[in-house]
């Protein structure tokens, strides 16, 4: 064999070895092992030891007896690249027993599901006890999944009868069979006459219960009928609260307290035993309190809680306002010792001296004040002599003797009194003084001279504290006298005495008369120094005008009567035009001023000249109602005659003017009816027949140029 020959078989066995090599690693990675057991499915065909299977390979299950197929679900697993197994896992699921119930007086313990292989417990209600079997399973008979046994029973747990019990009996003597939570009740039997009644020791009822849910057992033991007494209670210092009994049996209770300064040692209740004793034993009454405090003289007793006080209690005594125990000491202390007693009494309180009071340049204004001793709550009104005055004070002051022998206030100091000085005004005098000087306090009141009038606050001023008058001193100024009276007449200032500038009285006359002259006067002045009314007093007179008679005329207001000062307006019926003032008013001398009118006739003037008018015959004026005829003139020659009518208010009706040519007419007309703002249906309508109008007078034209042809 050549070398070339030799190194193609070595480089194909090389090939050849990789292949096999790859093909190797490649069928290691994908073999999967036998699928783990599954207590719910197996596979449909047998496996046969630990054979292995390629990537790709369907393995097809069935359910286990027990168990069923999931719905949707498939039941195959397929072996995977990785070499496992993949599939779902909940291919088969277990079958499901019937609800197996509950029984009575008793309660089933569910568990998460009644599925095949799961176990169901029973438990019994209070009272009663169970009878079977507490658990059962759900198994598979016949392919069916049933429970493996019956359902257990609830009995109730029975007691045996309640034992008797001697000299008395219990309320169960009528029934045979007790059962759990049946009660029954004992009394004792009635005593014959003249012996003690019987006692129930122990519990009077008792209940069928149980310790083990089995078997029942009575509560307690049978309670015992007996004679018991107790010896009659006595408590020293004490008293008894509860209702009092010639004899004590079993079972009475007994409440005793003490009397007042006593406490109770122990319990304030007993009970009579079945063993004839108090239990528990009977309380005892110890001291625990001093007697009341003594009383003292014009003293009060402070700090007292309640009416007891044991040991070393503390009570304080302090004396009624201005005594004292002694100098200086208005309070006092007692404490209760151990024998029960205090430890001493404090004196009376005796009263507390106030000193003499001196006071220089001062003196007393009421002599039944002075006493030889001034004790607590005397009091004392001092005041100063002539000249002077109480140091920050006013004109007196009451003094009062203290609790603590001290003046209160403290005795005042008299000094020289200040003053204010002398209110002195132009044209014023004092009328009063409340004292001799012008001090502090004192009171003065100031008035001025005929003809003047005093301007301030108030015509009384008082010496102020700061040596200044208050209010302010006031000044006299100027007035007018009472203004003049008239006869059958009066003024507004009636009464009044002084007027000040400015003042304004008004006048007025009695009934049916007239106020002749100004209504008003004023207080003024002419050289700016004097006073004097404004002018003379208005006179009452009676002023009549006559009544005014306009013909084809109207007055307003009417009137029936026309005094001095009516003011009537004038007017015309239609037609006619006042002639002369349309007011006037009743004078003084009873005549009317301006003079009353005169209603004429109203007239219309010549008509005007015009150019194209022509009139044959034009007067000054015309009456109302005239008609006059006129003419107008176009292109030389005279129109049509027309007329104007002179109207009620002066003016001619229609103006007579005459018109321009019909063309500059209906011009004119257009232009006013644009400018007038008339719709453009109307101005549309206007314009239609303005041209009808105009083919009219055409066709007028062509027949006076054919006639005349």
């Amino acid at each position: 064999m050549s070398a070339l020959e030799l190194g193609r078989q070595r480089s194909c066995a090389a090939v050849l070895g990789s292949l096999l090599t790859a093909a190797l690693l490649v069928t290691a990675h994908s073999l999967c092992p036998p699928p783990p057991r599954s207590l719910s499915a197996e596979p449909k065909q047998r496996l046969e030891g630990t054979e292995l299977f390629p990537f790709g390979h369907r393995m097809e299950f069935v359910c286990r007896p027990g168990y069923g197929r999931s719905a949707r679900t498939p039941n195959v697993l397929i072996c995977g690249v990785d070499g496992l197994w993949h599939g779902p896992s909940d291919i088969c699921t277990p079958k499901e027993c019937r609800y197996p119930g509950e029984p009575a007086n008793g309660r089933l313990v569910p568990p998460g599901a009644l599925t095949f292989g799961s176990k169901v417990n029973f438990t019994c209600n209070t009272g009663y006890r169970l009878i079977g079997h507490s658990e059962i399973e759900c198994v598979l008979r016949n392919e069916v999944p049933t429970w493996n046994r019956d359902i257990p029973t609830c009995q109730a747990i029975p007691c045996a009868p309640p034992p008797e019990i001697a000299n008395g009996q219990h309320s169960g003597t009528d029934k045979d069979h007790f059962q759990y939570g049946d009660s029954v009740t004992y009394q004792c039997h009635r005593p014959r006459r003249g012996e003690r009644p019987f006692s129930l020791l122990g519990e009077a009822s008792i209940f069928c219960t149980s310790t083990d849910n089995l078997n029942g057992v009575w509560s307690s033991p049978a309670p015992e009928c007996k004679v018991v007494t107790c010896k009659q209670p006595r408590v020293e210092n004490g008293k008894l609260l509860s209702r009092y009994q010639p004899d004590y049996s079993f079972g009475d209770t007994v409440v005793f307290d003490c009397h007042l300064r006593y406490s109770l040692s122990g319990s304030e209740a007993s009970t009579c035993r079945d063993s004839g004793l108090w239990e528990p034993p009977l309380p005892l009454c110890q001291r625990s309190s001093c007697d009341d405090p003594p009383d003292v003289r014009n003293a009060v007793k402070t700090k007292l809680a309640g009416n007891l006080f044991p040991v070393g209690t503390v009570v304080t005594y302090e004396c009624q306002q201005g005594h004292q125990f002694q100098a200086g000491k208005t309070t006092w202390d007692i404490i209760c010792l151990q024998g029960f007693v205090w430890s001493e009494v404090p004196p009376p309180c005796q009263r507390i001296p106030c000193p003499d009071p001196h006071i220089p340049n001062g003196k007393l204004l009421h002599p039944w004040q002075v006493k030889e001793v001034y004790e607590s709550g005397d009091r004392l009104e001092v005041a100063c002599s002539e000249g002077f005055a109480l140091k920050g004070r006013g004109s007196s002051v009451t003094l009062r003797c203290g609790s603590d022998g001290e003046w209160d206030p403290a005795v005042p100091e008299c000094i020289p009194e200040p003053r204010c000085p002398k209110p002195d005004i132009p044209h014023g005098k004092e009328v009063h003084k409340s004292s001799s000087d012008y001090t502090v306090g004192a009171q003065v009141r100031l008035a001025c001279e005929e003809g003047f009038a005093l301007r301030g606050k108030s015509s009384s001023i008082t010496c102020g504290a700061d040596l200044s008058w208050e209010p302010e001193v006031p000044f006299c100024d100027r007035v007018c006298g009472p203004p003049p009276e008239i006869t059958f007449g009066q003024h507004s200032g009636r009464g009044g005495r002084e007027f000040s500038y400015g003042t304004k009285v008004t006048y007025s006359c009695a009934e049916g008369l007239s106020l002749v002259g100004d209504e008003s006067l004023y207080c003024t002045s002419e050289d700016g120094r004097s006073l004097a009314w404004s002018g003379p007093a208005p006179a009452c007179r009676a002023v009549r005008c006559p009544k005014p008679v306009v013909e084809r005329g109207r007055m307003t207001p009417q009137m029936f009567t026309f005094p001095y000062g009516l003011l009537l307006h004038f007017s015309c019926e239609q037609g006619f035009v006042l002639r002369g003032a349309a007011q006037s008013q009743c004078l003084a001398d009873g005549t009317w001023h301006p003079p009353v009118p005169t209603c004429q006739p109203v007239q219309c003037p010549r008509l005007p000249r015009q150019d194209d008018v022509v009139i044959n015959f034009n007067k000054m004026w015309y009456e109302v109602n005239e008609t006059v005829t006129f003419y107008c003139r176009r292109d030389g020659r005279l129109g049509a005659p027309s007329k104007t009518t002179c109207s009620a208010d002066g003016t001619w009706t229609p103006p007579p003017t005459c018109r321009k040519s019909d063309v500059c007419e209906k011009v004119l007309q257009n232009k006013a009816a644009f400018q007038c703002g008339i719709p453009l249906s109307d101005l549309k309508t206007q314009l239609e027949i303005q041209k009808l109008l105009l083919e009219i007078q055409k066709l007028e034209k062509e027949l006076k140029i054919t006639t005349h042809g």
